[in-house]
């Protein structure tokens, strides 16, 4: 049969042929980093597309075009012409063909061309052998449209339903034309169900050079979790010197996995860092170690745990372990970068259980503290809890509109040195909600029993004493609303309050302080009953809590434009109940406290805080926050921070794209108090679409002392090459506000 043009359909040719080129076509594997590699055009006999026109693709239908076929029932059958296949999205194109029906051998040469959804061959030569299933082609060329990625070989063989095999092969996720990283290998295998790709005998060039040479290496081709190295990070500090270390990241199941990253620090030795995270059921969790034997520094072995895990339990409850546990009080000093770690006083190590059912939740906690502050004394440390078990209750409808609650507590407070012992504490109390058209009231009683039973005491002092002192308050509150501006543009509201308390005096001095605090006042603090948090103390009151609140509000979408209150206290009495070395207070009125926010449009905000003190005529506390925030990409943030007598400050932090591919990122904290930085940093990053290269420069206090650390990071990221969990993006995003993201690619 010669010169037979037009649709052969159902052939056993075709479908010998596409049972080949098919594999791996019908299901994509997921999108991953990489250049946009554009598909190309549909394939046609001549030029155009008068082949197939009319004829829509059908996914169960093959059709087969060709300008001279010869075939032979008994022998070879022969394409002469340039000849065409198509089979829904998946095309198929050669210059000639032979099929060899006594071996079940097909052949074709010139210009062969294969595409589909997920990808695009081009070679000299290819081959289909019925008998072995194994498609191949030669002096190939490829790309992978869903990796994104591109690359060569001398040959491809497709061996399996989803796996390739590459002979001297090259790979980049770069756009055509660009080679700004490039691998080699001899021979590569592509699992794309697995989203591995497995490089024999690789060397991995970047801008030309190569930078590395491994003869085995396994890689991801897209976003999916699988075990690998990640991207290595280099640095260098004063404290650590030059640093380097090379995660490998272990995915040993769907619902947990591991990393175990070798740390060399040319200053202090070599150290191994571990993570591993699992979820399962109710469980999930993470535990993190890293040991440092024989720093070169202080010679001593140097470790850090850290175990974080939530549990649902049996009956609705609920438990927590938080464990942080380091070797010596200088870990992080030593060890660690950025302002965050290197002042903590107190290391916290909890197992909580926790239960909530209906009215009722329950809660039983262990606490103890590592402290890493050596200047505290012994009597200074905080308490261990050992354990505390707090039991509450809740009745919002009780009856006769009363809302009725009941708070109970018993601890055991534990330290190496001063007074120990257990305390109780039962409060129940009752208020009732009332409505007066406009106005609502509340008043409230309960009821405050405290009691103790203590150890380690002197002399005379008394081991168990107790009070019982009733809390009375009327709360009073209203809202008031109107609407203004052309066709009620805005919507305005009022919100006054008013709150009476009074709290008899009992002298409290022969309690112990576990872990009571006289917080800094607030809006928050001004309409609490008791003064101070814990409750070792419960403060003698007789006074007006004042306050009132303004909103503006676009009525057109209920956004919020302006948010500003006011308050204060008036003192009818003197303060008599205080912690120990704390002066009895006789003040008539708080300071002053107010607070502005403003949400000036989608990009601006300004945030304001201020306290006056009235009776020395002096500002306390000032705080203001102006964001700039355009994108994730276009952020400003400044900040001032004014405390009398300790703090005093500007913060100014911003990530800003400087042209197409460039981003900076930094920060600077200055205290105006001590004349000198406090922290600062800046990070600047170049991003292609395939490659991207990371510098973070960073000095910020180290120790408690004042002293400071400098740290230089470097990373270069080969995007469709592997992932990055980069030291940078995390100092990064805690710098900017509300920025989480560096990369815009």
């Amino acid at each position: 049969m010669g010169n037979s043009g037009g649709h052969l359909r159902r052939s056993l040719l075709s479908l010998l042929l596409w049972t080949a080129l098919a594999r791996g076509g019908e299901s994509p594997p997921p999108a991953a980093f990489g250049c946009p590699i554009p598909a190309p055009a549909p394939l046609t006999r001549n030029g155009d597309d008068t082949g197939f026109s009319g004829v829509a693709p059908q996914a169960d239908t093959i059709d087969i075009i060709s300008g001279d076929l010869e075939v032979d029932l008994n022998g070879p059958s022969t394409f002469n012409d340039r000849l065409v296949l198509r089979q829904g999205v998946r095309q198929f194109g050669a210059d000639t063909g032979r099929y060899d029906q006594s071996t079940g051998e097909f052949a074709v040469s010139g210009n062969v061309d294969f595409r589909d959804q997920a990808s695009w061959v081009r070679g000299d030569k290819a081959s289909y052998n019925s008998t072995t299933g194994l498609f191949s082609v030669d002096d190939a060329e490829y790309e992978l449209f869903t990796v994104p990625a591109r690359g060569s070989a001398e040959r491809i063989a497709v061996e399996g339903t989803e796996q390739l095999s590459l002979t001297d092969v090259t790979y980049t996720t770069c756009a055509r034309g660009d080679n700004d990283w490039l691998l080699h290998a001899g021979s590569l295998t592509i699992d794309r169900a697995a989203g591995t790709a497995t490089a024999r005998h690789a060397r991995l060039e970047f801008l030309g050079v190569p930078i590395l040479y491994t003869p085995y290496l396994t890689y991801p081709i897209d976003n999916q979790r699988r075990s690998g190295l990640l991207l290595p990070d280099v640095g260098s500090s004063q404290q650590r010197g030059v640093e380097f270390s090379q995660p490998y990241y272990f995915n040993l199941a769907p619902n947990y996995d591991a990393t175990f990253t070798p740390h060399y620090m040319s200053r202090r030795g070599l150290q191994a860092e571990g993570e591993f995270r699992y979820l399962s059921g109710g469980t999930s969790g993470f535990a993190t170690a890293a040991f440092l034997p024989d720093d070169e520094v202080t010679g001593d072995n140097r470790t850090e745990l850290v175990w974080f895990n939530q549990s649902a339990l049996p009956a609705g409850w609920r438990s927590t372990i938080d464990v942080t546990d380091v070797s010596d009080s200088a870990y992080y000093e030593d060890l660690s970068n950025g302002l965050a770690n290197t002042s903590q006083v107190a290391l916290n190590r909890s197992i909580t259980f926790e239960h909530f059912s209906g009215s009722w939740s329950t809660l039983l906690e262990v606490e103890d503290y590592e402290m890493l502050d050596d200047a505290l004394t012994p009597e200074e440390e905080p308490y261990r809890e050992l354990p505390r078990l707090a039991i509450n209750g809740y009745w919002p409808n009780a009856g006769l509109g009363l809302t009725l609650g009941v708070g109970s507590e018993i601890t055991y407070f534990d330290r190496d040195t001063g007074v120990t012992g257990l305390r109780a504490h039962l409060q129940p109390e009752a208020s009732l909600p009332l409505t007066l058209g406009p106005l609502e009231i509340e008043p409230f009683v309960g009821l405050d029993y405290t009691a103790y039973s203590l150890n380690n005491l002197v002399p005379d002092e008394e081991d168990s004493p107790s009070r019982v002192i009733p809390v009375y308050s009327v709360d009073l509150r209203t809202l008031l609303e109107r609407s203004w501006g052309d066709g009620g543009k805005w919507l305005q509201t009022i919100e006054p309050r008013a709150q009476f308390v009074y709290v008899p005096f009992e002298n409290q001095d022969q309690f112990p302080v576990f872990d009571t605090i006289q917080p800094d006042f607030s809006l928050v603090q001004l309409f609490r009953r008791n003064r101070y948090v814990g409750l070792d103390r419960l403060g003698d009151t007789n006074q007006l809590n004042l306050g009132i609140t303004t909103r503006l509000i676009r009525s057109q979408d209920g956004s919020q434009f302006l948010t500003a209150t006011i308050g204060e206290t008036q003192y009818f009495s003197s303060q008599e109940v205080v912690l120990p070395g704390e002066p009895p207070s006789d003040d008539t009125a708080s300071d002053y406290i107010a607070e502005l926010g403003m949400d000036l449009n989608e990009r601006w905000k300004l945030d304001l805080g201020y306290q006056w003190d009235s009776d020395l005529g002096v500002t306390q506390l000032a705080e203001a926050r102006i964001l700039y925030r355009a994108d994730d990409f276009r952020v400003v943030n400044l900040s001032y921070r004014f405390r009398r007598d300790s703090v005093r400050e500007i913060d100014l932090a911003g990530a800003w794209p400087l042209g197409k591919r460039w981003n900076i990122v930094g920060r600077y904290d200055y205290s105006l108090l001590d004349n000198k930085p406090l922290e600062r940093f800046i990070g600047i990053d170049y991003s292609t679409c395939c490659w991207g290269v990371r510098l973070v420069a960073n000095r910020s206090l180290t120790t408690r002392d004042g002293q400071s650390d400098s740290a230089i990071s470097l990373q270069l990221l080969l995007k469709g090459f592997g992932s990055a969990t980069s030291p940078a993006e995390s100092l990064l995003g805690r710098g900017i506000l509300g920025d989480d993201s560096f990369d815009r690619y």
